[in-house]
């Protein structure tokens, strides 16, 4: 049997970008009240009551993680201008907030192949901190150490 590996800050990070659009169309779409159900006579919503429940739940906690990796966006942001690499974030914002891919950005930016893809991952990391804060440190002080120990041993 394989062994999961578990999950790291990274990851979830990637995770929470490549999914921004689709959290907030559910965010502006999730059908959680009885009001939004057209021609609600017709079925026994009493009965649903609970699931209309569990759907504003989950709605909730969307909005929180989704308003919590905006205002991260919005940090990160500042920083790269700050730090004059305001073109990193930005082929950042355009492949996972806009949803573009990478040749479409080489395409806008005139910059070279691999470019907006090594961007993204610089700025991946500093996302991270901003997200999970010294979470993110953690994790990847651990993974520094595993690659040490990789190197030692093999």
């Amino acid at each position: 049997m394989k062994e999961e590996k578990e999950q790291t800050v990274i990851d979830k990070t990637y995770l929470y970008l490549e999914n921004y659009r689709e959290m907030e169309r559910y965010i502006n779409d999730a059908v959680s009240e009885v009001s939004q159900i057209p021609d609600a006579g017709r079925y026994n919503i009493s009965a649903e009551r609970a699931f209309l429940q569990s759907i504003r739940e989950c709605r909730a906690e969307t909005v929180i993680l989704f308003e919590h990796l905006k205002q991260a966006l919005a940090s990160l942001k500042e920083d790269a201008e700050a730090a004059g690499e305001a073109y990193k974030y930005e082929a950042l914002e355009a492949v996972y907030i806009k949803g573009m891919t990478y040749e479409e950005v080489v395409r806008e930016t005139g910059c070279g192949k691999n470019s907006p893809k090594k961007w993204c991952k610089a700025m991946i990391p500093r996302l991270a901190i901003k997200l999970f804060g010294a979470k993110a440190l953690e994790n990847d002080a651990n993974c520094i150490e595993n690659k040490n120990n990789l190197n030692k041993t093999g």
